[in-house]
């Protein structure tokens, strides 16, 4: 139905979480291994997603190890990219706002300027930096400007300047559903 790997939604791909498995990371795919180990955890060792786990047996336990590590991963690299987005948008006056990570069907971040709360997709972890830059800026610029209207695009285009390849990239290769 999809065509080729890369284009199957990460969301509508049935894992299994079995030794030969792809599994992306920062854009990029990684060979899923299965390994019995008293610790919990996931290594990555070239192109080589090493899953550590009590019970290889486990879906359930599988699944929740290597979600915990997404959501680890996810918090140290989206809040770098929020950091970085902050700075980025200093001339607007915006500040570090209370970041939650999700998973959402159907979007890649949000935010709530009366919370100051930004929600970033937990998929994101799953796509290339660029990707995550992209969004944690265009969510930051919604404290500034609530809207899709010409400033917020102006202020983007003004900010990152490749934005709209960076928006493409995340469409094509990397969407949703």
């Amino acid at each position: 139905m999809f065509g080729s790997l890369d284009t199957v939604p990460e969301l509508l791909k049935n894992h299994q979480y079995k030794t030969g498995e792809k599994h992306k990371f920062l854009g990029d795919y990684y060979r899923l291994m299965i390994e019995e180990s008293p610790t919990t955890g996931v290594i990555i060792d070239n192109y080589n997603m090493v899953l550590n786990v009590h019970d290889t047996q486990s879906l359930t336990h599988k699944e929740f190890v290597l979600d915990m590590w997404y959501r680890e991963q996810a918090r140290e690299v989206f809040v770098e990219a929020m950091a970085a987005a902050i700075v980025m948008a200093a001339p607007y006056k915006v500040r570090f706002p209370d970041l939650k990570i999700y998973r959402l069907d159907n979007r890649w971040g949000a935010c709530s300027p009366k919370s100051q709360r930004v929600i970033l997709n937990l998929e994101l972890i799953k796509t290339p930096k660029e990707c995550i830059e992209y969004i944690a800026l265009h969510e930051m610029l919604h404290f500034r400007f609530p809207n899709h209207n010409l400033s917020f695009y102006g202020a983007l285009g003004t900010l990152m300047s490749d934005w709209k390849e960076r928006e493409d990239m995340l469409n094509r290769k990397y969407r949703l559903t």
